[in-house]
């Protein structure tokens, strides 16, 4: 049974050679493991996944640890396993690391070893420094490791025994730098994930790109493309010399044999898939996303989003001019349609067959250098986020083969986007009947949009070998798109920005709150509407979010001279196209959340019971308690219909909850 009886936590001891072990005292859950910087415990050790594993609690409240799709995978008993339970003490392996795993700290009294206490306050990322470094006494019970959640609302707990020498008024911990791969400088020690084929390889393992024109013909690539090599020769300035003795600069999977930019080698990435039907507004929504993006972050976080690569992203820096910078603006325009082959994908021949990869739009990251805390977190923000999207056609049933994998990309996101089309479903089309937008004219497609996401799940669980009985602990974002077409079913005012100026960090704060509060309002309407998109969605994900948006702002009209759809650049008004990034940001401590939200509101006495995942709320004068999922616990609710507002406390056994 756990340590304490009221709130579920265990302890974790990470061993690794050359390096004292760590204890950490885990009172929040998901906690994530794994290589990179943004986990809640993070081992720098190349035999770890970048996520390789997380700490997740059960219906039931026990603790289950799980396997996250890693490369090494989890050993027990020199036994593959993709679940466990921590019962008792359980020693596993982790690639080259061991984790004793225990409910119980006596379990490691007397050890003598150290803990790392991560600092509550924004954006705490995973790793910290040697000075947040604290000697643990032999007498337990071990300082609290209150693991910062995306909420940013769980706090670290500390003993009189234990100094934290990291100040809580800081607004960035320091935090040790993410390790980033040089050609020149790195070990090497984080690996390489391929954007393209996502095969994971060593530094050393890369290919350079022959210069010279009579080094032309690849085997992967086709007789028309140059020569890659693994190199024996370099410049002084690292750059690799071909066999004509010509300096190549440009670096190549050694699997798909395509290039991959310097700066995606060197900062570790982000990747984000974008899952929709066909012709549901995905290449609008990702062109209006990204051009915001290149405003907002700068002018509001002090962080950059430029171009990683322009040869990538030509397509959507076009799809961008099309929309906000085309010279006439009372034309009609239109993005083309995402085919399922084409420019948008890469012809490669690998085990003997040409195979389509799709290409990805690459993006860094960084903090701006007048950030106001640009030196402590320069390389820890810095990240190459890599976008895909599909054609919708990819998702359907039967899409998915062994030479057409442009959908595997799902293993590998750090979060999904699905994006839902109410005006492709006929239940939301009755209520917005009599509207003059031709996407809801009689003869518009309409499709059933759950299918397009129970195929997207089973192709994760089919690939990543997840039990069907199994949640990702990954955030899965859906977007309602064309907010402007339906609005009035809203039971909920929207600010045009969700965030605010905040001088304690000098940027602007994300209020989570009121996100949160406009996804439950969201979750609400399509629960009413289309019920079983929710059921499907947090059937799969552990934390699903529903934001609104709108890549227009605006109804399209319908061309007279070619009968399709188009829009006037002078007309385009996006309108919460960059929140779920900045939500996708948030959670990683990029930028901060707004302390306390908007302001206080009288809250009514709610009656909460919490059954598996998922809290039964009473509320006065309902007949019917509402059914609200875990990841709203903590933050003030608005009742949908009323204006009864209450909070479901965080922890299950305090502030009326009781467990059914």
């Amino acid at each position: 049974m756990n340590s304490s009886a009221n709130t579920p936590e265990c302890f974790v001891r990470v061993i690794m050679q050359r390096s004292e072990p760590v204890v950490y005292r885990v009172l929040t859950f998901p906690c994530r493991i794994g290589r990179l910087p943004d986990n809640d415990i993070v081992i720098s050790d190349n035999s770890v996944s970048s996520l390789h594993a997380v700490l997740a609690l059960t219906g039931s409240g026990d603790i289950q640890l799980e396997d996250q799709w890693s490369t090494n995978g989890i050993y027990f008993e020199t036994q593959r396993v993709s679940q466990l339970a921590i019962d008792r003490l359980v020693k596993i392996i982790m690639g080259r690391v061991r984790l004793d795993i225990s409910l119980d700290a006596s379990d490691f009294a007397g050890d003598g070893e150290s803990v790392r206490v991560l600092d509550g306050s924004w954006p705490a990322p995973g790793a910290v420094s040697p000075a947040e470094t604290v000697d643990v006494p032999e007498a337990l019970p071990v300082p609290a490791l209150g693991l910062p959640s995306a909420a940013g609302r769980r706090h670290s707990e500390q003993t009189s025994s234990v100094k934290v020498l990291a100040s809580a008024e800081t607004p960035y911990p320091s935090s040790s730098p993410a390790a980033t791969i040089s050609r020149t400088a790195a070990s090497g020690r984080q690996g390489i994930i391929c954007p393209h084929c996502w095969h994971r390889f060593a530094v050393d393992e890369f290919l350079f790109i022959a210069r010279h024109q009579s080094l032309i013909g690849d085997a992967v690539l086709g007789a028309d493309s140059a020569k890659r090599f693994l190199p024996s020769r370099f410049t002084p300035e690292g750059n690799a010399l071909d066999a004509e003795g010509m300096s190549c600069p440009d670096m190549a999977c050694p699997r798909c044999h395509l290039r991959i930019p310097q700066a995606a080698s060197e900062m570790p990435p982000l990747f984000l898939s974008i899952v929709g039907a066909t012709a549901s507004g995905k290449s609008y929504f990702l062109t209006s996303m990204t051009w915001d993006l290149r405003n907002t972050l700068l002018h509001n976080f002090a962080m950059s989003f430029t171009d990683t690569d322009a040869v990538n992203n030509q397509i959507l820096n076009d799809f961008e001019e099309t929309i906000f910078l085309h010279p006439d603006a009372d034309e009609l325009v239109a993005l083309r349609k995402t085919e399922l082959q084409g420019e948008l994908y890469n012809q490669v021949l690998m085990d003997n067959m040409l195979i389509n990869l799709p290409r990805p739009f690459l993006f860094t990251v960084t903090p701006a250098e007048h950030h106001p805390q640009y030196e402590v977190v320069r390389e820890s923000m810095s990240r190459t986020l890599v976008l895909y999207d599909n054609a919708g056609e990819h998702f359907e049933p039967g899409m998915d083969s062994v030479d057409n994998p442009t959908t595997q990309h799902l293993l590998h996101s750090d979060t999904i986007f699905f994006l839902f089309d109410p005006t492709k479903d006929v239940r939301f089309r009755k209520r917005l009947s009599g509207g003059l937008d031709p996407q809801l004219a009689a003869k518009a497609r309409v499709q059933r949009q759950e299918i397009i996401l129970t195929e997207m799940i089973n192709r994760i669980k089919k690939y990543s070998g997840m039990r069907s009985s199994r949640k990702t602990a990954k955030t899965m974002i859906v977007l309602v798109s064309k907010f402007d077409v339906w609005k009035q079913l809203l039971d909920f005012d929207l600010p045009e920005e969700p965030w605010v100026w905040e001088p304690k960090y000098n940027t602007c704060a994300l209020d989570v709150p009121l996100i949160k509060n406009v996804s439950f309002a969201l979750r609400h309407l399509l629960d009413r509407v289309c019920p079983e998109v929710v059921s499907t969605a947090e059937a799969f994900a552990g934390e699903v979010l529903y934001l609104p948006n709108s890549a227009l702002g605006h109804s399209p009209e319908v061309n007279p001279d070619t009968g399709m759809v188009g829009i006037r650049p002078r007309d385009v008004a996006p309108f919460w196209v960059s929140v779920p990034m900045l939500y996708f940001f948030y959670e990683r401590g990029f930028i901060p959340g707004m302390p306390g939200g908007r302001g206080a509101q009288a809250e009514v006495e709610a009656s909460c019971t919490l059954s598996g995942d998922v809290y039964f709320v009473m509320l006065p004068g309902l007949t019917k308690p509402l059914q609200i999922p875990l990841s709203y616990a903590g933050y003030p609710l608005r009742c949908p219909g009323t204006d009864m507002w209450f909070t479901i406390p965080l922890s299950a056994a305090g502030g009326g909850v009781r467990r059914g």
